[in-house]
């Protein structure tokens, strides 16, 4: 099962990451081991920590099977 979510703020990305954990039963120091991140990283982004390293973030969303999907802007002469 899978749920789409739109996400405009890194503690709106903090928050589903929390969620998703949390519904996963991990601690957030379970988390940061099955991620490879420290516990500080982890509770930074969980709070929404705006100087968050992004490979780590998106090392994060992938371990809890979180897909990150960027819409761009059609491009000039689209259609």
């Amino acid at each position: 099962m899978t749920r789409e979510v739109s996400i405009t703020s890194i503690r709106e990305l903090g928050a589903t990451v929390r969620r998703v954990r949390k519904e996963s039963g991990l601690t957030q120091r379970d988390a940061a081991a099955l991620c490879n991140v420290s516990l500080p990283f982890l509770n930074g982004l969980e709070q929404g920590k705006a100087t968050a390293q992004v490979g780590k973030v998106l090392t994060v969303c992938q371990r809890f099977g979180i897909e990150v999907t960027l819409r761009l802007p059609m491009a000039p002469g689209d259609a």
